[in-house]
C-alpha cells in the first residue's frame, strides 16, 4: 500500500528500499551459485568425476582413507571426486582404463604407463630411506614440475608413499646376490623391471600379482618375494618367514600410490591444486608408514654386511641405467632421485659418477 501512494518522498523511499532487497538478493543468490560450483567436482561436464581406488584392505584400508580426505579438501577448493574403492589393482586399472572411472589410484608400478617421470619414482634403489622419500615427494607439488606431469591426456594428480619394499626370504641363508641364484622369486607381471633384475642375479622370475604374490610366499610356491613393509601384517607373510625366513634390512625401492586424472574429465588446474596438497600432506603420510615399520618384530629382520651392501648398492645403479637404456624409467626422473640422494649423502661414490643415462632437453630437473 506504502508503494502506491502519491506522495514523491514515500515512493523515492520505496524504490530505493526496493533496490536493495534487489542488491541483497542477488548478492545471495551469487554467493549459493559460487558455493554449489565450488561443492561440485570442478569438471568439463559439470558431473562430479570418480575415481577408482585400489586398497587391499578395502574401505577401511589407508588409502581410501587418504582419498576420502582429499576428495573432502577437493570439494572445498574446486577439484573434487568421488573416490571408489577396489580391493582387485587389476581390476580397477581396466575400468579406469576403458572410462568406467575418470581417475585412478594405484601403485606407481601400475601406473607407469600413464606417466613414465613419476611411474620411475620406484626405481630399484631410487630412494634409499625416508628422508630421500620426503624431499622428493614432496617436490611433486611445484609448479615447476608441471611440464613431466603431463602425458597425453593424462596428468599425475599426486604421489603418495607406500613403504619400504624389502626382500622377504623363505629361509634366512639366502642373505646374499650369489645365494639368491636358482631360486623363485615372484615377479608381478606387470613390471618389466622385476622380471630383468630376478633374471640379473641368476634367480627364476615368476609370474604373479598384487592379489596373490603374498599366498604364493606363505604356502611356498616362491622363495622370495619384494614387498613393501606395510604387506607384512595384511598379507600374514610371517607365515611365509616361518622360523627360518627373514627380511633383508635393506630398502631396494619405495613403493608408492600415484593418482592419475583423466585431463578432459578436469578443469585446468585441477592438477596442481591436488599435488599441491597432496605434498603439503605428505609429512603425514610419510609418519604413518613408518609407524607399520616399526610393529614389525626385530627378531624378523636380518642385516647385510657392509660388503652385501655396496655389492647390492652398484647392482642397483647398474640396473637403473640399464633399464633406461631400454625405455623403462625415465631419464629426468632419474636425474632427479640422483639428485635427492646425493643432497642427503654428498660422499656416495655416485656423486661424482656421469648420469650414465638419457636425459630429454626439455627436463626442468637441472643436472648436479
Amino acid at each position: 500500500p506504502v508503494c502506491l501512494a502519491n506522495r514523491k518522498k514515500m515512493m523515492n523511499a520505496c524504490l530505493k528500499n526496493s533496490l536493495r532487497i534487489a542488491a541483497v538478493f542477488s548478492l545471495m543468490m551469487l554467493v549459493f551459485l559460487a558455493f554449489q560450483n565450488t561443492a561440485r567436482a570442478q569438471t568439463v561436464s559439470g558431473q562430479e568425476p570418480n575415481i577408482c581406488v585400489f586398497d587391499l584392505l578395502g574401505a577401511k584400508g589407508p588409502i581410501f582413507n587418504l582419498a576420502q580426505e582429499y576428495a573432502l579438501e577437493g570439494r572445498k577448493n574446486g577439484y573434487g571426486f568421488k573416490p571408489v574403492v577396489y580391493t582387485n589393482e587389476s581390476v580397477a586399472a581396466k575400468d579406469f582404463e576403458i572410462g568406467v572411472c575418470d581417475g585412478l589410484v594405484a601403485t606407481g608400478i601400475r601406473t607407469r604407463k600413464y606417466n613414465s617421470f613419476t611411474g620411475s619414482l620406484d626405481a630399484i634403489g631410487g630412494l634409499p630411506n625416508y628422508d630421500a622419500v620426503l624431499l622428493a615427494l614432496r617436490s611433486m607439488g611445484s609448479p615447476q614440475l608441471q611440464s613431466v606431469m603431463q602425458q597425453s591426456d593424462f596428468e599425475v594428480g599426486g604421489v603418495l608413499p607406500f613403504g619400504t619394499a624389502y626382500v622377504f626370504v623363505r629361509d634366512r641363508e639366502i642373505n646374499s646376490l650369489a645365494k639368491a641364484a636358482g631360486k623363485r622369486v615372484a615377479a608381478l607381471s606387470h613390471d618389466e623391471s622385476q622380471r630383468r633384475l630376478i633374471e640379473q642375479v641368476g634367480a627364476q622370475p615368476i609370474s604373479a600379482d598384487v592379489s596373490n604374490y603374498g599366498s604364493m610366499f606363505n604356502n611356498g610356491a616362491v622363495d622370495i618375494i619384494v614387498a613393501p613393509s606395510i604387506a607384512y601384517s595384511p598379507l600374514e607373510l610371517y607365515k611365509g618367514l616361518g622360523k627360518r625366513g627373514a627380511i633383508i634390512q635393506l630398502p631396494v625401492a619405495m613403493v608408492t600410490y600415484q593418482i592419475i586424472l583423466r585431463k578432459s574429465k578436469f578443469q585446468p588446474g585441477s592438477g596442481q591444486k591436488l599435488r599441491a596438497f597432496v605434498a603439503q600432506e605428505m609429512p603425514k603420510a610419510l609418519d604413518a608408514v613408518k609407524k607399520i615399520d616399526r610393529q614389525i618384530p626385530d627378531k624378523a629382520w636380518l642385516k647385510m654386511s657392509e660388503a652385501d651392501k655396496v655389492e647390492y648398492t652398484t647392482m642397483m645403479r647398474e640396473a637403473r641405467i640399464s633399464l633406461s637404456k631400454d625405455g623403462v624409467y625415465d631419464g629426468c626422473a632419474l636425474r632427479l632421485l640422483k639428485k635427492v640422494r646425493c643432497s642427503i649423502d654428498g660422499k656416495a661414490s655416485e656423486c661424482s659418477l656421469p648420469e650414465g643415462y638419457t636425459v630429454p632437453k626439455s627436463c626442468p630437473i637441472q643436472a648436479m
